[in-house]
């Protein structure tokens, strides 16, 4: 047997097998490409309200690392005027019932944040998830929210229009992931029409908003690991909810809370 000769042979053919598999993968992205390009149209066929999507506008995003921030190690935190909570990572301030120096108002509690709480110009409002008895603020990054987190918020709780107490988390060294690249963000469109085709939502669902933030997918001890979502707050069937759906791949969970 000439032993060149089959090692030739075996190598041409393992050659060609990784060609095919290239050329199929090749094909699956543009099948894909061609179905996201295609399904936007299905939702013109539902009673789905798209009115308050946002214009798409093309941009790139990373996932996310960074740090649960631990209070007792904070200087400019006074354990004579908070309480440390969780393990170090959240801090809670009681108001003095009745003294009526904060008053449960957006403007009234940006000023506490502002000149009170620690890095509080890094928090931004949540007028969308807000009530009458818990007021919340984001922390950002850059131009972009980080929804739905204790370890990232800050949240005012009240009784009538007297606030009682806030409670904050903070993430420090926020920064891309240096194992992974920034991803073309996804139409909001698309996203309604795979929550749609995935049975998540009705054709008679109305999308009362939509943000672009990050979520909180990973929390290891103080570390945190963040990806870019799409916020969309829905009413479908007389149910409101939030559902988080990501941004940069159709392969994450789709996370839903009412």
């Amino acid at each position: 047997m000439d032993w060149k000769l089959t090692k030739s042979l075996y190598i041409l053919v393992f050659l060609l097998i990784n060609v095919a598999l290239l050329m199929m993968y090749y094909n699956k992205q543009q099948e894909d490409i061609r179905e996201i390009e295609n399904s936007p149209g299905v939702l013109e066929e539902t009673n789905i309200d798209l009115t308050q999507l946002p214009e798409h506008q093309p941009e790139k995003l990373n996932i996310l690392a960074g740090e649960k921030v631990d209070f007792n190690e904070v200087e400019e935190v006074s354990e004579a005027s908070v309480e440390i909570i969780n393990d170090g990572y959240i801090i809670q301030e009681d108001f003095e019932a009745g003294s009526g120096t904060l008053e449960m108002t957006a403007e009234s509690l940006r000023r506490h944040k502002e000149e009170q709480v620690y890095r509080g110009g890094n928090y931004q409002y949540d007028d969308i998830m807000s009530n009458d008895n818990a007021m919340l603020f984001n922390q950002y990054y850059g131009d972009y929210p980080i929804f739905n987190n204790e370890a990232a918020r800050l949240i005012y709780r009240g009784n009538g229009t007297e606030a009682i107490e806030y409670e904050q988390g903070y993430i420090t060294n926020l920064r891309e992931n240096s194992l992974t690249s920034p991803i073309a963000v996804r139409n909001p469109r698309q996203v309604v029409s795979d929550l749609y085709m995935r049975q998540r939502i009705s054709e008679e669902a109305v999308i009362e908003n939509a943000r672009l933030g990050y979520y909180i997918i990973l929390s290891d001890d103080d570390q945190v690991l963040l990806r870019p979502k799409w916020e969309l707050q829905i009413t479908d069937q007389g149910v409101e909810k939030a559902i988080y759906v990501d941004a940069i791949s159709e392969t994450e969970d789709i996370i839903e809370s009412e």
